[in-house]
């Protein structure tokens, strides 16, 4: 399972520079394990250099059994209840006219039990979308809505790649609201703009990358199924962010060790983090094309032959919607009283651009990924 988690995290990281070099200053939210998720499903029906390409954009060169990681990371995640509201929809829609084999339909029932769905999009392409996201909807108990733009399905669609992701999850420890107030936040050397800022005080795992001056901090969820992990450079240090060195520096070798919970001391900690909401969609096409999966969207070229004897199906569009809320919803009182007086107290002061994940602590995989540089406009 460590290649798989491994593979993940590097298509993550991917991922998350893509749309970072897209806009320096643009907030980011997105599910990596929804794109790897359903990738993986198409690459099991792809063939030839279709799906060498997919596997170079997934990591899976070292990985024995990406199925049987795929299902057993959807079982783990799928016994976190509540408090969390964590809201995962992965689905590759296929014309029904495009026949998939019945081999390959009764190859995907077990590790991907919900992901392949058979549409008659040619026929129906407006009543397809709407139904799309009126499922998304349902899916994501109303929280994510109109996840496919008019535009997006047409009768020449033939296979539609599609993620759908929401957390708003409940702190171990909660923040105090009564603390909670309106300060400003960095957006970078020269302009700051108000947020609401949230405090905590409590005992929690620490990091420091010391060639990049930048912290880490593990904030565990209720039960510790779930971490968000924040990446926070120490300062401002460039004309707009100041994440450019950190994100141009990273790689999912660095990610893995800059944020492994064996060199993370545990200390306490005063936290001060933003309260907010990111909802960002997202067309994936041209992020895949440009981490080298091109012939999967090229009709003439693209081979899903292990998926369908008919040809020029390919994959038309791969769009993600995904929505995070952070408040101070907590399940327990951080108790540090006792230890007021006689602890060295380490300051994590978020007032200016960070990258978060939220973590599956289990496996350690990214289940999403962002970057928050302001108060939110749009994505």
């Amino acid at each position: 399972m460590d290649a798989f988690r491994l593979a993940n995290t590097a298509t993550a990281v991917d991922i998350f520079k893509k749309l970072c070099e897209k806009n320096k200053t643009d907030n980011i939210i997105f599910s990596p394990i929804c794109i790897s998720s359903s990738l993986a499903l198409a690459y099991k029906g792809s063939k030839g250099n279709t799906a060498s390409e997919i596997e170079k954009v997934l990591h899976f060169e070292k990985v024995n059994n990406c199925d049987f990681g795929f299902q057993t990371l959807t079982s783990d995640i799928s016994k976190i209840t509540s408090p969390y509201s964590l809201k995962l929809v992965k689905r590759l829609y296929v014309d029904n006219g495009m026949e998939c084999t019945k081999d390959f339909i009764n190859s995907t029932k077990k590790p991907y039990p919900s992901e392949l769905e058979e549409v008659d999009i040619k026929n129906k392409a407006e009543e397809v979308r709407t139904q799309i996201n009126t499922s998304v909807k349902e899916l994501t108990d109303g929280n994510i809505e109109t996840v496919l733009s008019e535009d997006v399905c047409d009768e020449s669609t033939k296979m539609l790649l599609l993620g759908a992701a929401y957390f708003k999850g409940s702190w171990l420890y909660k923040f105090n609201e009564t603390e909670t107030k309106e300060v400003d936040f960095h957006i970078n050397k020269n302009e700051t703009k108000p947020v609401q800022m949230m405090y905590l005080e409590s005992r929690l795992s620490i990091g420091y990358i010391n060639d990049l001056k930048t912290m880490v901090l593990e904030i565990p969820y209720t039960g510790k199924h779930l971490s968000m992990l924040i990446l926070l450079p120490k300062n401002i240090e460039d004309d707009s962010t100041g994440l450019e060195k950190l994100e141009q520096d990273m790689t999912y070798e660095k990610f893995v060790h800059w944020t492994n919970p064996s060199i993370m001391a545990n200390s306490k900690v005063k936290v001060c983090l933003p309260k907010f909401k990111l909802e960002c969609t997202y067309d994936l096409k041209d992020t895949l094309k440009s981490l080298g999966m091109n012939d999967a969207f090229n009709e003439e070229a693209a081979d899903f032959s292990g998926m369908s004897e008919c040809k020029g199906i390919h994959i038309s569009q791969a769009i993600q919607k995904a929505c995070i809320e952070i408040n101070e919803d907590g399940t327990e009182a951080a108790d540090v009283s006792r230890e007021r007086l006689l602890m060295h107290k380490e300051e994590f002061l978020v007032d200016h651009p960070f990258i978060f994940t939220i973590r599956h602590n289990k496996t350690r995989n990214i289940i999403m990924c962002g970057r928050y540089c302001g108060p939110p406009e749009s994505c």
